[in-house]
Parts: C-alpha cells; sequence; structure tokens
C-alpha cells in the first residue's frame, strides 16, 4: 500500500463513519423502528437522504448514547471488518482485474453499501433487545404485582395525552401530595420506557411503611402497532383507563383506521374498574357504541359545560356548578381539562377543591404555550404537536389574533392515505384565518401553493421571516409549529 493509497482509503474510511453515524443517528430517532423508517422514506426528505451520497446535514450527526446503540455499533463494526477484508479478498483473486488498489476498491463498495449494513446490524441487535425486553417486562409485573393500596391510571389516545396527564397529576399532587404521584416523564411512553420506569421506582410499589398510604402511577401509554398498549397492559394492569381522543396520527403506521382504533381500545379492554373517554370526538363515541364495554362518556357536551372562553393567556369555562381557570391558552384544552377533572374527582378530590387547585397548574412545555416578544407580539409555541386536531387547534387560537398572523410550520408524518386530505385543511384553515405560511418542507408544496397563493412562503426565505418578525407590534402573533429548524427558532 503506498502513501496515496492509505491516504485515499483514510479519506473513504471519514465519509463512511460520517454518513454511518447519520444513518445511527436517524435510526435512533424513529426507535430503530421499520415501519417508521419505511414512512420517512415515503417523505422528499427521506427519497432524498436514501440515494444521498454524503450530502447529510450537521457536520458530523451522531446518536445519543445508550445500550442499544452500542451494541448497533457493535454489530456494524464487525460486519464491515468482515465485509472489507471478504471483498479484498474477492477482488485479489479476479482474473485480468486491471485497476489495481484492492484495499481502496472494498473501502469504496463497503462505504456505498452501507445503507444495506446498518439496516441487517440493527436487525440483529433487536435479538438480545428482545429477550431483555421480555425480562424487563416479568420483572415490572412482579413490582406491580406487589403493589398495595395504589390505584394505576392508563391515559392514551391519538392527542391529548400528555396536556390530561399533566392536569391530572397535578390535580392529584395538590391533593395528595407530591410523593403520593408516579408518573411517566415527558412522552417516554412505550413499554420499555414506562417497564424501566417501574424498575427505578420499586419502593414507591412495594414499601408499604414509607410515604402516603393511598398512591397513584398514572401512566401515559402511546404506540405505532396493534398489540403495544396491551402488552403494556400486561404488566401495569390499569384499573381506571382514560382514552383522550382519536385521529390519523400514525395511521401510516398501524396501517388503517381500523387498525388504530383497535390498538387504543387495548386499553379499555384491560381495564379492571373504570373508564373515561372524550365524547367530543366522534370517532371514539363510535367505538364504544360497537363495544359491550361499560364507559363513561366525558366532553363539553355532556359535563354541560358553559361559557369557554380563551385569551391570549388562559382558557375559562363553568362545569359542576364552578367556574374554572384553566392557566393555559386554547379552548381545545377544555375536553382533557375535563377529562382529568372527572377522574381526579373519581380518586376522592371534591369539586370545591378542583377548581383552585386547576387554577394552579404551572405552564405548559409540551403543548400550546405562549410567550411575548419584545416588540409586544405574541409567540405561540406548539414544538410537540404533531397530529391533526392539534395543529388545527393551535391555528384556530392563531386566528384570534387581530393583526398580522404568521404561520411557521412542518408537514404531519406517518398519516397514511389519509395524508394529502389533512394537509389540504390544514392549508384551508390558514387561508381562513388570512395567515401568512411558512414552510420548511417540500413536501405538500403545490398543495399550499394552490390554496394559499401569495400568502404561502417556502421555508428557505428566512430573510423575509426575519423582516416580518422584526415588524410586528402589539396585536400581531407567530405560530411556530412542530419541530422546527435551529435557524427557525434562534429568529425567536
Amino acid at each position: 500500500m503506498n502513501e496515496w493509497e492509505f491516504l485515499i482509503g483514510l479519506g473513504i474510511i471519514a465519509l463512511g463513519l460520517r454518513t454511518a453515524s447519520w444513518w445511527f443517528h436517524s435510526w435512533q430517532l424513529r426507535e430503530y423502528r421499520w415501519d417508521r423508517m419505511l414512512e420517512y422514506f415515503r417523505t422528499y426528505d427521506g427519497k432524498r437522504n436514501l440515494i444521498n451520497l454524503w450530502a447529510f446535514s450537521g457536520l458530523f450527526p451522531r446518536p445519543q448514547i445508550s445500550g442499544r446503540i452500542v451494541v448497533i455499533i457493535g454489530i456494524f463494526a464487525a460486519l464491515s471488518v468482515g465485509i472489507i477484508i471478504g471483498l479484498h479478498e474477492v477482488f485479489v483473486n479476479i482474473e485480468n482485474w486491471r485497476w489495481g488498489w484492492n484495499w481502496l476498491k472494498a473501502l469504496i463498495v463497503w462505504e456505498r453499501t452501507l445503507w444495506l449494513t446498518i439496516p441487517i446490524a440493527i436487525k440483529i441487535s433487536a435479538i438480545p433487545v428482545w429477550i431483555r425486553k421480555k425480562s424487563i417486562f416479568r420483572e415490572a409485573g412482579e413490582i406491580i404485582a406487589e403493589g398495595t393500596n395504589i390505584t394505576r391510571i392508563g391515559i392514551t389516545g391519538s392527542y391529548g395525552k400528555s396536556s390530561t396527564k399533566k392536569i391530572l397529576v397535578h390535580l392529584l399532587r395538590e391533593k395528595y401530595g407530591a410523593d403520593a404521584i408516579l408518573t411517566n416523564p415527558g412522552n417516554e411512553n412505550n413499554e420499555l420506557a414506562i417497564a424501566r420506569l417501574i424498575k427505578r421506582n420499586e419502593r414507591f410499589f412495594i414499601d408499604p411503611t414509607t410515604g402516603p398510604k393511598k398512591k397513584f402511577f398514572v401512566c401515559e401509554v402511546g404506540a405505532y402497532k396493534k398489540g403495544e398498549i396491551a402488552q403494556v397492559c400486561q404488566f401495569v394492569q390499569p384499573q381506571i383507563g382514560i382514552l383522550t381522543g382519536l385521529n390519523a396520527q400514525h395511521v401510516g403506521l398501524f396501517g388503517n383506521a381500523e387498525k388504530l382504533r383497535a390498538a387504543k381500545f387495548e386499553l379499555a379492554e384491560a381495564c379492571s374498574e373504570k373508564i373515561f373517554f372524550n365524547a367530543d370526538t366522534p370517532a371514539l363515541v363510535e367505538i364504544f357504541e360497537d363495544h359491550e364495554i361499560t364507559a363513561t362518556p366525558i366532553g363539553i357536551k355532556k359535563s354541560a359545560v358553559e361559557n369557554i372562553s380563551s385569551d391570549f393567556s388562559q382558557t375559562t369555562f363553568h362545569s359542576y356548578g364552578q367556574d374554572f381557570v384553566l392557566p393555559w391558552a386554547g379552548e381545545f384544552f377544555v375536553s382533557n381539562a375535563l377529562l382529568a377533572l372527572e377522574v381526579a374527582r373519581e380518586s376522592g378530590c371534591t369539586i370545591e377543591e378542583l377548581s383552585p387547585f386547576l387554577k394552579e397548574l404551572p405552564p405548559l412545555d409540551r403543548a400550546l404555550h405562549t410567550k411575548e416578544l419584545p416588540s409586544g407580539a405574541t409567540l405561540l409555541l406548539d414544538p410537540y404537536s404533531a397530529n391533526p386536531d392539534g395543529v388545527l387547534g393551535a391555528i384556530s387560537h392563531l386566528g384570534k389574533f387581530q393583526g398580522t398572523k404568521i404561520f411557521v410550520g412542518i408537514p404531519l408524518r406517518e398519516l397514511g392515505k389519509d395524508s394529502e386530505k389533512i394537509h389540504r385543511e390544514v392549508f384551508e384553515k390558514l387561508k381562513e384565518i388570512n395567515a401568512e405560511v411558512f414552510w420548511f418542507r417540500h413536501d405538500y408544496v403545490k398543495i399550499a401553493k394552490e390554496i394559499l397563493g401569495e400568502k404561502f412562503f417556502h421555508g428557505d426565505d428566512l430573510k423575509k421571516l426575519k423582516r416580518m418578525r422584526k415588524e410586528m407590534g402589539k396585536n400581531d402573533a407567530v405560530l411556530l409549529e412542530s419541530r422546527l429548524p435551529k435557524s427557525v427558532e434562534n429568529l425567536f
């Protein structure tokens, strides 16, 4: 191997490692799931990156360190060494091969086939992960079985899970104290995260000598396919269930709307005592009408809610003979609040207690919340909303402002065959409120231009967005929807 061959080889290895790191990061973002990666490859960015050479975003994008990624990298390294050595031997033994530098040829083939090698490594890593998962699920189930005086509450739905959980946890903490409540943080709501949470908090479940006599485990449960909620319910054994809402969120992963409905209904089938569901969602009403399961419908009409009003910092309503102040902006939060209030009442809180409890609810950081810009304009932040109802609700709230309205967003993902229809609804709603729209992806641009015309701007035009932000005043508002590029966040 001469000097040039060595230097070129190092360059190919460096490019290959950068490409591999980007793919590790991409797989990790999608929880190493093949269904989520396939949905990603249906998007403009996914198609582009599938045939990408080296023009990936970021200097050296890399995944967060975890046990799973270490295993994957180890398997990938072993596969890479075997592939490179094997290819070298093949090239050496090919007769009449005019071009030398066999190591370089092996490295080039290795680098160009990373898209295949990495999924193989991920597939192999699933074997020890599956074995470990089964062990953790069994251990979590044993801990739950030994628990005493603990009410287990499961919450699921296409949207509204986190906000309903936050309201309910706050109400119960106000009544029984922080030590009496255990819940999963953020959106750590898959079966493995929940099982690990139970294991980390074993004393909460099985130590009767410490802490309050009455305890609550409030568990938000997410899913991407049928059977995952049932898996959680096997070891959590929920007594009370809450179904918050149902729409096309992740329907592309479930396969169709029927499978999505069946998956969410697994919580209702598993609950041993009571089930509450959002009666403001027609799809949920239909499900419970079709199944012989006794459940309590909770909704604006069912709960005789009156005088709903939302300004730029809070939402007020009247129900149960009480006036309630929900310190979050957005009328669409009322349905979630009603579910939480009813379950809190079922858990021992009185109506007279709940009104002052709700008024002290902490700010929301994982759904729509507001900030005031130096110019006096209002910034609406909705960074974690990725479902149609949440986005449409945020747009409705943006429409309450009298001045200039700016929407900054990206496409919704994993909506399956309903995707185009839903994005048309989003753009029509934006047209209805006369918003200026900045779109930071290539998907659905044609539809947006057709509906919004001159009000639509592709997200690459940051200069225009920056100029409009500087011109905003007291009655103006800008909505940042979903997880936007850092370049946009830095503007605000």
